[in-house]
C-alpha cells in the first residue's frame, strides 16, 4: 500500500517549498557621475541600505557620459530609479522626473532653506522643483597666495604696474598678474581650458561675462566678442604652448606642480590641491570671488531626481533626501564631497579646515547659470567648436567673432523661449 507514497508526498513537498521561498531582494538603482563625490558616497551607502531594507545599485560613470546614458536608458523605458543631472541638461530631462512636490511625504521637502539659492534655481523648471542638489560646483578664481604675499614680489609688482599686488578683482588685474608671473619654463601666469568640450563653453561664457554678457538674457555685439577674444589671447601668451589643447587633467596637474600662478576652475578640484600626496602647493592656494565688475562665476550644480514611473518611488525619494541631508553632507565633506548646502559652506569649523568652502558660498551667491533649454547640448557644441578652432589658429578672430555672435544669439533665443524666461518671473 506504500507503493504510491511519492504521489502523495510530492505535492506536499512542493507546497512547503513555496512557503520557504524568500521574497525577491529589493534593489534601488541609481545612475550618477564618477569622481571623488561618488567614492565618498559609497562609504555611507550601507547606512541607508540598513535603514530602508533595500540594496542600492550605485552605477557611477564619467560625468561627461551621464546625460547620454540617461537618454538611452529612458528611450528603453528606464531602468534606474534615481538619475543625477548636470545643471544645463535639467530642462532636457525634467519631463522624465517626478516633481519633488509629488514625492511621497513631500511635506518633508518644503524646507529647502539649507541649500544655496542658485543650486535650487538650477533644480527648478517652470517653477517646479524636479530634484534636489547633490553637488555644489562653482567655476571660480584661485591664485598662489604664497607668491602674491611674497614681499619682494609685491615690491616689484608695485614698481611695474603702480598698484598693490593682490588677488585679481578685475580682468585687467587678472591679465597684469598673469603677465607679471609669466616666467617660463618654471612658472606661468594663467592656466586656460582649451580642449573642445563643455569645459571650453564654460570658459567662453566666463570670458564673455567679464565683458558684459549675461548668458540667456542679453545679446552681445561682434565688436565686444572680438575684444574678449583679444583679451583671452593675451592670457594664452602667459601659458605654456601646450596649453592650447588643455583639459582639466593637464591644467590642474600644472597648477598642482606649482607651475601656474592663477586660474579659473571648479571647486571639486580643490580637495586634491590640498592633498600632500597629489599636490606640491598644499597650503599655498587662495580662494576668492571671480574677478569682474559683474558676476563671472558659473554655477554647475548636479541634482538627483526620481524617475516618474519608478517602482521604488518612495525609496528613491528617501535616498535623495538622505543624500542631500545636512548630516550626510557634513560627514562626507572631509571625504571630498562638494556640498550645495549653504548652511555647511558657512559653518565655521568646516571653513577653517577647508578654506575654499566660504569662497564657494560667496561665488554661489553671485554666480550665473548657463542658458537653460532643451537643446543646450547642440548649442554648447557649436560654441565650443568655434572657440577651439580659433584657439588652434584655424580661423581668424573676425570669423570666430561672427560665428560666436550667431551661436550666442541662437542660444539666447532658445533660452528666452524656454524655461529660463518663465523662471525669471
Amino acid at each position: 500500500m506504500w507503493r504510491n507514497w511519492k504521489i502523495f508526498i510530492a505535492p506536499i513537498a512542493t507546497l512547503l517549498s513555496f512557503g520557504c521561498i524568500e521574497k525577491p531582494e529589493r534593489v534601488l538603482r541609481v545612475l550618477s557621475f564618477r569622481d571623488r563625490q561618488s567614492a565618498a558616497l559609497r562609504i555611507a551607502l550601507p547606512q541607508f541600505e540598513k535603514q530602508h531594507s533595500i540594496r542600492v545599485q550605485f552605477d557611477d560613470i564619467p560625468a561627461s557620459t551621464v546625460a547620454t546614458k540617461m537618454m538611452t536608458d529612458l528611450a528603453t523605458g528606464g531602468t534606474y530609479d534615481v538619475y543625477t543631472v548636470d545643471e544645463p541638461f535639467i530642462p532636457q530631462f525634467h519631463t522624465s522626473l517626478l516633481g519633488v512636490e509629488e514625492w511621497p511625504l513631500a511635506v518633508a521637502d518644503k524646507n529647502t532653506g539649507g541649500f544655496e539659492s542658485k543650486a535650487l534655481e538650477a533644480a527648478r523648471v517652470r517653477g517646479s522643483l524636479v530634484g534636489l542638489p547633490v553637488n555644489g560646483n562653482v567655476y571660480q578664481y584661485i591664485f598662489r597666495k604664497d607668491l602674491l604675499n611674497e614681499p619682494e614680489e609685491k615690491m616689484n609688482f608695485q614698481k611695474r604696474f603702480n598698484r598693490a599686488l593682490q588677488p585679481a578683482r578685475s580682468f585687467l588685474e587678472l591679465r597684469e598678474i598673469a603677465q607679471f608671473f609669466h616666467r617660463p619654463p618654471n612658472l606661468y601666469g594663467f592656466a586656460p581650458f582649451t580642449k573642445m568640450s563643455e569645459g571650453t563653453t564654460v570658459e567662453l561664457l566666463w570670458l564673455l561675462a567679464g565683458f558684459g554678457y549675461k548668458p540667456g538674457s542679453t545679446n552681445i555685439d561682434i565688436a565686444t566678442i572680438s575684444e574678449a577674444l583679444e583679451f583671452y589671447e593675451s592670457l594664452l601668451k602667459t601659458a605654456p604652448k601646450s596649453a592650447r589643447a588643455w583639459h582639466h587633467t593637464e591644467r590642474m596637474s600644472a597648477y598642482a606642480k606649482g607651475r601656474v600662478a592663477q586660474m579659473m576652475t571648479w571647486n571639486s578640484f580643490f580637495f586634491d590641491l590640498e592633498d600632500e600626496h597629489k599636490s606640491l602647493v598644499v597650503g599655498k592656494t587662495g580662494y576668492a570671488l571671480s574677478p569682474g565688475t559683474q558676476s563671472t562665476g558659473i554655477a554647475g550644480t548636479w541634482i538627483a531626481g526620481v524617475r516618474k514611473n519608478s517602482l521604488e518611488v518612495e525609496a528613491a525619494a528617501n535616498f535623495v533626501r538622505w543624500w542631500t541631508s545636512r548630516e550626510v553632507n557634513e560627514a562626507l565633506i572631509p571625504k571630498g564631497l562638494s556640498t550645495a548646502r549653504a548652511d555647511l559652506l558657512q559653518q565655521s569649523q568646516l571653513t577653517v579646515q577647508f578654506p575654499w568652502l566660504s569662497s564657494t558660498h560667496l561665488n554661489f551667491e553671485k554666480a550665473f547659470l548657463r542658458p537653460r533649454h532643451k537643446q543646450y547640448r547642440s548649442t554648447s557644441d557649436e560654441l565650443s567648436k568655434a572657440f577651439t578652432r580659433w584657439i588652434a589658429g584655424q580661423e581668424t578672430l573676425s570669423e570666430t567673432a561672427s560665428e560666436l555672435h550667431a551661436a550666442l544669439g541662437r542660444m539666447n533665443e532658445l533660452a528666452m523661449d524656454g524655461s529660463q524666461r518663465k523662471e525669471a518671473h
